[in-house]
C-alpha cells in the first residue's frame, strides 16, 4: 500500500514538473470537487496550512510597508536634528538611532521570512494537490461504478414503468368495453345508478 502511495506521488510530482499550479484554496474548481463543502479532515488540515501561510505573507507585506514608512520618518527626524548640539537632542538622537537599528533588524528578519514563504506556500499547495489528486482518482473510480449502478436502476424503473403503463392502458380499454357493454344492455337509467354508486 505504502509502495503504491509513493509511486502515485512520484507520478503526480513528475506530471506537475514545469507546470504552474494555482493556489488551490483560491480556485473555485478545487472547491467544486467537494459537493456541499464536504471535505475529508486531512484535506481541511492541508487547506488551513496553505491559508495560514498566505495570511502570513499578506501580513508581512503590510508590515514591511509600515516599517519602511516609519524608518523614513525616523531618518527625516535624524537629518532634521543634525547640527543641534543641545544635551536633550543628544538623547533624542541616541534614541532615534537605537530605534533605527531595531527597525532595520525587523525589516531584515521579515524580508528574509517573506522571501522563503513562496516556496513554503508552493510545497504546502503541492501536498494539498497530491491529496486532492488521490481523492479525485478514487472518486472517479468509485463514481464510475456508482454511475453504472444508478443507470441500471433507472433502466429497470423505465422498464417497470412501461409495463405498468401497458397494464393501465389495457385496464382502461377493458373498463371502457365493460361500461359500454353494460350501457348497451341495461340502458342509461341503470348505468346512472351505477355511476352514482347506488348499485
Amino acid at each position: 500500500m505504502k509502495k503504491q502511495e509513493n509511486e502515485f506521488e512520484l507520478l503526480i510530482t513528475k506530471a506537475l514538473k514545469g507546470k504552474k499550479v494555482p493556489i488551490l484554496i483560491l480556485d473555485s474548481r478545487w472547491h467544486a470537487l467537494f459537493p456541499g463543502g464536504n471535505k475529508p479532515p486531512h484535506v481541511v488540515t492541508l487547506e488551513e496550512q496553505v491559508n495560514k501561510l498566505l495570511k502570513r505573507q499578506g501580513f508581512l507585506v503590510n508590515e514591511l510597508k509600515d516599517l519602511k514608512k516609519t524608518k523614513k520618518k525616523l531618518m527625516d527626524g535624524i537629518v532634521a536634528g543634525i547640527g543641534d548640539e543641545s544635551g536633550k537632542s543628544e538623547r533624542k538622537k541616541d534614541n532615534q538611532q537605537r530605534l533605527l537599528i531595531e527597525i532595520n533588524e525587523r525589516i531584515q528578519e521579515e524580508s528574509d521570512e517573506l522571501m522563503g514563504l513562496p516556496s513554503e506556500i508552493k510545497q504546502a499547495n503541492e501536498r494539498l494537490l497530491l491529496v486532492g489528486a488521490r481523492y479525485c482518482f478514487e472518486r472517479l473510480e468509485n463514481g464510475d461504478q456508482e454511475l453504472k449502478q444508478i443507470t441500471n436502476e433507472m433502466n429497470q424503473l423505465q422498464k417497470t414503468l412501461k409495463e405498468k403503463n401497458k397494464q393501465k392502458v389495457d385496464l382502461e380499454k377493458s373498463l371502457d368495453s365493460a361500461y359500454s357493454l353494460m350501457h348497451g344492455l341495461f340502458g342509461h337509467s341503470v348505468m346512472n345508478l351505477f355511476d352514482k354508486g347506488k348499485l
